[in-house]
């Protein structure tokens, strides 16, 4: 009885254990997973990016060793883990495997619905599935609220970033629109760069615009943003600034942005 007791006690206490100790980041979007699932001490690194403002949770962030991601200096870190939405070398999981240092790749979901399974799956991964677990119930909710609320009628949305960039199909800004409550503009996949004359000449019922209220966007007047047509055109349509952070990467916190425009629809 005593050799199942402890053996029942080993198998419970082997996840704790197995949690990552020194974990590195390698970009800003790999950071919010950390920084939102892991405990500080379990921290060794995070990207020079964490502290932007468009970092989600960039205040988490304060205090806590930067890298600059280079192979060199990552492994002068000792992390057992790395952790990585774009950073580092594209081959990041075969370079680091070379050293016996595991990757977890994270980001670039295209909804929710995948959003949430990578949300779950790195926080087991870093060994907190309970907050992991925790945040999917309060993205769920929030879902199901927005559902609730949304328009019968879907109004017609779109997606604009300072860089003249517009969101289709299979994106997650896409799966934001339709969270909302709206219809995308754009029904093609992926992302493209709009003629001007189109938002001018056919304004849909809402823009959402992204990052022209970022501080590399907002002094650069050569975006196609920026452009004095543009601003007119602008200046008379409905519109709505989305959070930076929320539209940062293509994460869980998304979901702020679907509140704004799902507001915004509503204050029509």
């Amino acid at each position: 009885m005593r050799w199942f007791l402890c053996a029942i006690a080993l198998a419970f206490a082997w996840p704790a254990e197995a949690a990552p100790q020194r974990i590195v980041s390698l970009d800003y979007c790999a950071d919010q997973f950390v920084l939102a699932l892991a405990e500080r001490d379990q921290i060794a690194a995070l990207s020079r990016g964490s502290g932007r403002d468009d970092s989600y949770f960039r205040a988490r962030a304060a205090g806590v060793r930067q890298t600059r991601g280079t192979l060199e200096e990552v492994l002068a870190l000792r992390p057992d883990l790395v952790v990585r939405s774009w950073g580092g070398p594209w081959d990041a999981e075969a370079v680091y495997a070379r050293f016996d240092v595991p990757v977890l790749q994270v980001g670039d979901a295209p909804d929710f619905a995948a959003a949430r399974a990578d949300l779950v799956d790195a926080a087991r991964v870093l060994g907190h599935p309970e907050r992991g677990a925790a945040l999917a119930r309060d993205l769920d909710l929030r879902l199901t609220r927005l559902a609730a609320i949304a328009p019968r009628e879907r109004a017609l949305v779109m997606y604009l970033s300072a860089g003249g960039a517009v969101a289709g199909a299979g994106t997650m800004m896409d799966a934001v629109i339709a969270a909302a409550g709206g219809r995308n503009v754009r029904t093609d996949a992926s992302w493209v760069v709009l003629p001007l004359e189109r938002v001018i000449e056919t304004p849909p019922a809402l823009i959402a615009l992204g990052f022209f209220d970022h501080g590399r966007t907002r002094t650069n007047p050569w975006l196609p943003g920026r452009h004095p047509a543009f601003q007119r055109a602008l200046s008379q349509a409905r519109t709505v600034s989305l959070p930076l952070a929320s539209i940062s990467c293509e994460a869980w916190f998304a979901i702020d942005a679907a509140e704004a425009i799902s507001a915004a629809l509503r204050a029509a």
